[in-house]
């Protein structure tokens, strides 16, 4: 123990406060009710956007100028942003908070500008596994469905009888889809799933069974040969949308009425129902396979949305009009400009480290990580007052009875 210093003059008395030690000892955090949880919600862009795609998370990358992730991360989660940028109704921009304080982010617009980089990107992909699936057929549900079965190690082999590949998608007007924008985002889906794919190919419906010798399953895109969707006698119907198991070797993907027949505006549905197949798909035939350490590219959504009424709106302000990107939709936007836009995301349900909860927490329990990519609480001597709850401007972190 140290020895007290006896203070002689009021020379010696110390110029400012001082402490001996620390009071790591003082488990105070056995006095809490409530425990601040830091986790990411779905942003309001994200909750609405029928492929479920986390909007804020590469917008966060384009924040920190990190273009070539940012395009890894929306390639992970939406394998076709070219069709998405030119033919989604977009929905994420109608519930787009930042409508709040002065006018939607132009998410179609960065998403377009994302996917007309001219770069040589890649995503992480599972080890091989011994399972081979045919998809008849390559409208935007096929190759969706496709991109993710061979991420998750599958050998895919996609088969149209037409000359060129994308299905009902051919028969878009030039003003709609530019077939060379429609080339090259299948050709680079193609590539970043290790996909087979054969156009021109001899189908024949009747000889169905026969190609069951040589694949596991037989999945019918009803995006990318309509006119033979549910024909085959064998064929069992499936809804991804619905809460159903694939239990033929013969799969027609049913998609919901609203999506029948093909509309391009509903490019995003069909995105979302190719990889519900293809997860399910691996779920209910493939998953008694070894899979450990394997990841799915899209793995990782937030399942919960975040409360709005946690958006501290007035602690973000509106930029100066002229410093606003354009939105013409014919417009393809410079780096500079897709950036600027970035700027103005708020984030929402995202934690992007501002550190409003380090800086304000009046017991230091609350830091960044080791690795500097996440906030961390030191339960052992939070009191739960709620503090970094209240100081956090996008709703991430909120207090909940937790057993710790």
């Amino acid at each position: 123990m140290q020895s007290k210093k006896r203070i002689q003059h009021l020379s010696e008395l110390p110029t400012e406060p001082s402490t001996i030690g620390t009071m790591v000892w003082n488990q105070t955090g056995e006095w809490r009710y409530l425990t601040p949880v830091v986790a990411d919600k779905m942003a309001p862009c994200s909750w609405n956007c029928p492929a479920g795609i986390p909007i804020p998370g590469y917008l966060n990358a384009l924040k920190q100028g990190d273009v070539q992730n940012g395009l890894v991360l929306l390639l992970a989660h939406n394998p076709l942003p070219g069709l998405t940028g030119r033919l989604c109704y977009h929905p994420c921009q109608t519930k787009c908070a930042r409508r709040k304080i002065d006018g939607a982010i132009s998410i179609q617009q960065i998403e377009r500008f994302l996917a007309n980089l001219d770069t040589d990107v890649k995503i992480a992909q599972s080890g091989k596994i011994n399972r081979r699936v045919a998809i008849i057929g390559s409208g935007p549900l096929g190759l969706s469905c496709a991109f993710y079965l061979g991420c998750l190690g599958c050998e895919v082999v996609v088969l149209d009888s037409n000359s060129r590949a994308g299905g009902a998608l051919l028969d878009l007007s030039p003003e709609k889809m530019d077939q060379q924008v429609l080339a090259g985002e299948i050709n680079r889906l193609i590539r970043l799933a290790d996909i087979k794919l054969e156009t021109g190919a001899s189908i024949s419906f009747d000889t169905l069974c026969k190609q069951l010798s040589e694949f596991d399953i037989v999945i019918l895109d009803p995006t990318g040969l309509p006119e033979y969707s549910g024909t085959h006698a064998g064929a069992i119907a499936f809804n991804p949308f619905d809460d159903e198991t694939i239990t033929g070797d013969i799969i027609t993907v049913d998609v919901v009425q609203n999506l029948k027949p093909f509309k391009a505006s509903m490019i995003a549905h069909y995105i979302a129902a190719g990889r519900l197949t293809a997860k399910k798909l691996f779920d209910c035939r493939f998953m008694r396979l070894e899979r450990q350490g394997i990841a799915q590219p899209d793995q990782g959504l937030p399942r919960k949305s975040v409360n709005m009424e946690d958006i501290k709106f007035k602690r973000f302000s509106a930029p100066d009009p002229s410093t606003k990107a354009t939105t013409k939709q014919k417009e393809t936007w410079t780096k500079v400009q897709a950036l600027r836009e970035s700027e103005r995301c708020l984030s929402c349900g995202t934690c992007n480290l501002c550190l409003q909860c380090v800086l304000y927490c009046p017991d230091a329990s609350i830091k960044q990580g080791e690795d500097n990519t996440a906030i961390v609480v030191d339960l052992g001597h939070c009191k739960g007052c709620g503090i970094c709850a209240y100081e956090c401007p996008r709703g991430v972190i909120t207090m909940e009875e937790v057993e710790t």
